[in-house]
């Protein structure tokens, strides 16, 4: 509007002016043949008053074709916002079998670990491997509510290499403050290799007999027992090193008759065969010590290919009923492939308010559980071609 107002105003002091010039000549012309007389413009009626509107317009305008005239539009649609997500809980991990629940105690088995301590020498062994397992057991103690670790013997493979014996005292030193107990095994005595001297530089009475479980030593460590409260039972663990004398048998006897009361589970080298019978060395201790000892029941052990869980019978008063139950077990992964075992062992978690004891069988180098259930790396050896049963199993305890 102020546009065409302006238009006009310019065109009206146009006009004016226009105006005023032929006024003016009309005067020259006027002073010279008339007498002088004054002349009057009314300027002021050239500017309308800004407020005034004209009634009419006085020359066209633009046509409203022309005029810009806003259109109203709808204002932009707006969505309501996509919802967040609900969260979903992400799910607990399933805690490890090797975990060990309120109440339950575990005690970790290894046996005939020989070729992790000659890895220098086998070179397809890897040097982690011995390490790696008593590391875990350190690791994993409170998790495992590890109370104690056997050895059922041939912690090396080489009895006259001085490097072995290093190899495998710089892993069982990792577990230094784990009540643990050892035996000698075969390649442990060989008289080839200087017969108990590295075992008992490396593993004898000195390095034990400050354990608070330590009992008593036969021939610097070559046999001994430990006293143990496991879940509030107490027991008694005897070991006696590879193919015993009288000696040593009269030894194990007197062991287990002075603690009538506790729990006896004996550790030795040898006792069953790879068939799954006993040898000729069980065959003795069966006779001689599990059947004379009623507080006896438990045999573990090493040394041949294998796994078995056997169970024995035995009268122990006299009336024709076989009342009491000895397990008679063998662990030995050493001919697991090609790596010396593959870092397998055995928990053993007592749970004496269920009155069993679960066997785990572990491997901390593959992180895995049986080596039976599946062809793992290296493939199996057809050595282990048994029933599977014989890895992880539940045991009743025959005592409770």
């Amino acid at each position: 509007m102020w546009y065409h107002w302006g238009m006009k105003r310019s065109v009206i002091i146009c006009i004016s002016l226009l105006l005023l010039l032929s006024g003016c000549r009309n005067r020259e012309q006027e002073t010279m043949t008339a007498p002088a007389e004054s002349v009057h413009v009314e300027i002021a009626a050239l500017t309308p008053a800004p407020s005034a509107m004209p009634s009419e317009t006085p020359w066209p305008y633009p046509s409203n074709e022309n005029l810009f005239v806003p259109v109203a539009t709808e204002p932009p649609t707006t969505e309501p916002p996509t919802p967040e997500p609900t969260a979903v809980p992400a799910e607990t991990p399933a805690a490890e079998k090797y975990v060990a629940g309120e109440g339950v105690e575990t005690v970790a088995w290894l046996s005939d670990t020989q070729h992790y301590a000659n890895y220098h020498i086998n070179m397809k062994v890897p040097p982690e491997m011995y390490r790696t397992v008593t590391g875990f057991l350190r690791d994993k103690a409170d998790e495992m509510h590890l109370v104690y670790v056997v050895h059922t013997g041939d912690l090396v493979h080489v009895n006259g290499d001085e490097q072995n014996w290093k190899n495998a005292r710089e892993a069982m030193d990792l577990i230094r403050d784990i009540p643990t107990g050892v035996l000698a095994g075969n390649h442990d005595m060989t008289k080839k290799g200087g017969g108990y001297k590295n075992y008992g530089k490396y593993f004898g009475e000195k390095q034990y007999s400050q354990q608070a479980c330590y009992g008593e030593s036969f021939e610097n460590n070559r046999g001994h027992y430990d006293l143990l409260t496991i879940c509030g039972r107490e027991y008694i663990f005897v070991y006696m090193s590879h193919a015993p004398d009288k000696k040593a048998i009269q030894f194990i006897l007197k062991s287990f008759q002075k603690y009538p009361d506790r729990v006896g589970i004996l550790c030795v080298h040898d006792f069953i065969t790879t068939e799954g019978t006993l040898s000729e060395a069980g065959k003795q201790l069966r006779e001689q010590v599990v059947a004379k000892c009623p507080n006896v029941y438990m045999v573990l052990c090493g040394h041949r290919y294998g796994l078995y869980t056997l169970e024995d019978a035995f009268d122990d008063d006299g009336d024709g009923v076989k009342e009491r139950t000895v397990y008679e077990i063998m662990m030995n992964y050493q001919a697991a492939g090609d790596i010396g075992g593959g870092g397998y062992l055995r928990l053993m978690q007592f749970d004496e308010s269920a009155h069993e004891i679960r066997c785990v069988n572990y491997s901390p180098y593959f992180n895995d559980y049986d080596w039976l259930d599946e062809p793992h790396p290296p493939e199996k050896d057809h050595r282990y071609e048994m029933d599977e049963k014989s890895e992880s199993f539940t045991l009743k305890m025959p005592w409770a």
